[in-house]
């Protein structure tokens, strides 16, 4: 039977829900709403009140478009306050087996969010690293392997309780129920890498409005990831200050007139910019417009490296053959490509979540990457999980119990 699944990124300037439905050919989109968000400040929500208006405004607009009501949504979690840290499972494969199951990566699971937390965290999400088999590592599928100890390093995802408490607020204020979290910037790259980019050592920098997030991929592993409380906003809020406008002029001049480049506008070329407080509007030259955006950019990306680094990765082309993707609304910036190759010395290439998968008309923009990422991951993880409860001859059991730690409320 065709199942209907939805999905909700709640980002800085917007949010975005995708609703499909799975069936025997795989996940089909069949509506998608998008709506302006205010209240959220660097991915975190700040009132309550707003961002569930917007919540309701864009599933209302899916929900049109897709001729149907959902009560349930896979939700993304992202913002200034998320952060990932490392940590290692262990489980003995039972002896009379022999041989990796199903149900000893679910054990891994539950052992790897065993870790000592802030007490003002709360654990949302996890990715696989790495599996090793006996203290062999590098194992991609560990399921049929011989053994007797499996062991993984995952990437657990933690937020502050107060942002995922606002965040339980805003979906309650709504009526629907989180069927899962999801980390964003896990999905912006499920959306944006290709398989190929995955294995050969790729990154993703989600540029978006309040936030930059960055996932380092190799061997078809998550390697690193990482968010800055800098990106759109700040452009915006430099040339709010070198130029003296309004937020809303300034957002304008960013996206009619911006330039990630300086030298690449031509000395001559002004812009008009209108006056405050009924002064007459000035002309000034497009190229200071283009100092300001190049230099905050550049400092995302110097500070992007200098944070994997920090972590012992590198951004280089030994380590990323597959270069460097950009995604999100600030990737939209003319000749930004150029200004990251030039900086973090490796390909460059725009990203859209239409590179990896067919999308409705409409769609193929940075606004839907995080909701259709959601998506992919929610459904890879129930199948497993149902793969083990088949091994088990259990029905919903471990389902629930793997739940229990992500959808606990505070």
């Amino acid at each position: 039977m065709d199942e209907i699944i939805a999905s909700v990124d709640i980002g800085t300037h917007k949010t975005a829900v995708v609703i499909g439905e799975q069936g025997e050919v795989g996940f089909m989109v069949k509506g998608f709403g998008i709506a302006r968000n205010n209240g959220i400040v660097r991915g975190n929500i700040i009132n309550v009140e707003k961002a569930e208006q917007g919540l309701l405004r864009a599933l209302s607009s899916a929900e049109k478009q897709a001729q149907l009501k959902v009560k349930k949504l896979v939700v993304a979690v992202g913002g200034s306050k998320l952060r990932a840290v490392k940590s290692h499972g262990v489980t003995s494969i039972a002896r009379e087996v022999g041989r990796v199951s199903s149900s000893d990566v679910a054990k891994i699971i539950e052992t790897a969010k065993n870790i000592p937390i802030p007490p003002d965290a709360h654990i949302v999400d996890y990715a696989i690293m790495d599996f090793d088999i006996d203290g062999q590592s590098g194992i991609i599928d560990p399921i049929g392997a011989a053994g007797s100890k499996l062991g993984a390093d995952v990437m657990i995802f933690i937020v502050q309780n107060t942002a995922f408490q606002n965040l339980q607020m805003v979906l309650d204020g709504a009526d629907v129920i989180p069927m899962d979290f999801v980390a964003a910037p896990i999905a912006a790259a499920e959306a944006i890498l290709s398989q190929e980019e995955k294995e050969m050592g790729a990154a993703v920098f989600d540029i978006g409005a309040g936030t930059t997030d960055v996932v380092v991929y190799k061997a078809n592993r998550p390697l690193y990831a990482i968010t800055i409380p800098y990106a759109g906003e700040s452009v915006v809020h430099d040339l709010m200050v070198g130029l003296k406008l309004t937020h809303q002029t300034a957002e304008k001049v960013a996206s009619e007139f911006g330039c990630a480049v300086e030298n690449m506008i031509p000395e001559d070329e002004e812009v008009e910019l209108p006056g405050i407080g009924g002064r007459e509007p000035r002309r000034i030259k497009k190229k200071f417009i283009g100092m300001i955006i190049e230099a905050r950019l550049e400092e995302i990306f110097m500070m992007a490296k200098q944070r994997i680094e920090e972590m012992g990765g590198k951004i280089d082309t030994e380590t990323l053959p597959a270069g460097i993707v950009l995604v999100g609304g600030t990737s939209l910036i003319p000749q930004i490509v150029y200004l990251a190759e030039r900086i973090l010395k490796v390909p460059v290439r725009l990203g859209l979540p239409g590179d990896v998968a067919h999308l409705p008309e409409g769609m193929n923009t940075p606004d839907y990457h995080i909701a259709l990422g959601t998506i992919n991951i929610f459904l890879r993880r129930r199948e497993i999980v149902r793969q083990t409860e088949m091994e088990q001859g259990k029905i919903g059991g471990l389902w629930t119990r793997l739940k229990e730690w992500v959808l606990r409320r505070l």
